[in-house]
């Protein structure tokens, strides 16, 4: 008997000091994110925010910066495999579909200050069938750069309408000469849906019915702005060598001085002020459309927790750290250009200089992606049309129903795809 009750307490013993050693073991947690800023001062900011968070929470914070053009396949593999980081870095039209791989932990936003703490669009592209998944970090939008020396040789003001950009271009083109008006981005562009997305909304069109069933970028409005798009190159107030740009090449364009027009994004700024801080240029919220409407992209990364992640609790702190206004201000304004998604920080008077007012302006109206699984799926079909549209041109074998057909080709596949979503 007495054998029995020395084997218990010592096994009770043994049992504490596993409790005790597994609740003094170190808390450490891995946070995947991309090169939003160079290296040589983004790492400096990420060393300094995880030993400021370790000091205040004793969570090790283990970063890797993973290149775009890997993020998806690392992410994919992690959700598979259940695997990998604990928090990560979402593009905004990358969260819905690992939300519907069941690849992220479902978030309640009052943990974060509730909906109203972010900017509208940029909470959507965290959701999923009206689920939150992820917590949004910074947003990016487009706005017109136009070069100030340029007009004032024209005799021009900005334009605030798209007719009037036309108006403005064709009188650049009488003085600078052919393709010298505006830069685009053509069939060498990944995201050559961004820069459409902008004109169709502004035409009235939409790219999905409200419902999610069915293709609607084919309508009239949808082939009026992406012939208005096809035509700065037809008709020669953008170079045709723009038909096989991507968005660098159209971004270089303009900060090399060489055209008077580009629409492009906060981060540029910082651009122009490495690789060309003499230019002498202004920029102005996106043109009006033909219905009066102005329409701006929302996009930018969220912050997610993988469902894999066996720190979820500890993750939770880590977002919430990185989001609070004296990390995320610093960070957009100094560090990446880009806005922040919190309505706080996006308040902060850093964010109201001249150059940032216009993309401040545009993000209140700005539209976000459709929150569908397949939507990777649809943007990918959308574009390769795109692309195709250009390269008849480049070709000459763009009919006068080519863009039409193009189109229409686009929305047969995105129906489609449609019909899978769960």
């Amino acid at each position: 008997m007495k054998r029995l009750i020395s084997l218990i307490a010592l096994v009770v013993l043994l049992l504490g000091l596993m409790t005790s050693m597994t609740s003094s073991a170190p808390r450490e947690l891995t946070f995947w994110l991309m090169p939003n800023a160079p290296d040589d001062v983004h790492v400096v900011w990420l060393d300094a925010a995880a030993e400021e968070f370790r000091k205040k929470t004793g969570i090790t914070v283990n970063y890797e910066i993973i290149g775009w053009g890997d993020a998806w396949t690392r992410l994919v593999t992690a959700v598979t495999s259940g695997e990998g980081a604990d928090v990560v870095q979402v593009g905004t039209t990358w969260n819905p579909q690992l939300a519907a791989m069941n690849g992220l932990v479902r978030l309640d936003p009052a943990e974060f200050g509730g909906t109203a703490a972010f900017m509208p669009a940029n909470y959507e592209s965290t959701t999923y069938k009206g689920v939150c998944y992820g917590v949004p970090w910074f947003a990016e939008t487009r706005c017109l750069f136009y070069n100030k020396d340029h007009f004032a040789q024209a005799k021009l003001q900005p334009p605030t309408t798209l007719d009037e950009l036309i108006a403005a271009a064709k009188e650049i083109v009488k003085i600078r000469g052919a393709g010298t008006a505006i830069a685009v981005a053509g069939n060498q562009a990944w995201d050559l849906l961004h820069n459409w997305a902008i004109l169709l909304w502004a035409w009235g069109g939409d790219l999905v019915s409200p419902d999610f069933k069915k293709a609607t970028f084919n309508s009239p409005e949808g082939i009026e702005a992406m012939t208005w798009y096809i035509d700065l190159v037809r008709t020669g107030l953008a170079s045709k060598a723009c038909a096989e740009y991507n968005q660098p090449d159209c971004d270089a364009a303009f900060i090399n001085g060489n055209v008077s027009m580009a629409f492009m994004g906060p981060w540029n700024i910082a651009d122009i002020r490495h690789d060309n801080p003499s230019l002498n240029y202004g920029v102005v919220e996106p043109p009006k459309g033909p219905k009066g409407t102005r329409a701006a992209f929302s996009g930018g990364s969220n912050l997610a927790i993988l469902a894999g992640s066996k720190a979820q609790a500890d993750a939770k702190a880590w977002i919430k750290f990185l989001i609070a206004k004296e990390n995320l201000v610093p960070y957009t304004s100094n560090l990446t250009n880009m806005l922040p998604a919190t309505v706080e920080a996006f308040e902060d008077p850093a964010f109201a200089t001249p150059m940032f007012a216009p993309f401040k302006a545009a993000l209140r109206y700005a539209t976000a992606y459709p929150p569908l699984g397949v939507w990777g799926t649809i943007e990918n079909d959308i574009t390769v049309e795109f692309k195709a549209i250009f390269t008849d041109y480049v070709t000459g074998k763009l009919a006068d129903d080519g863009v039409k057909k193009h189109l229409d080709a686009a929305a047969q596949r995105v129906d489609a795809a449609l019909k899978t979503e769960k």
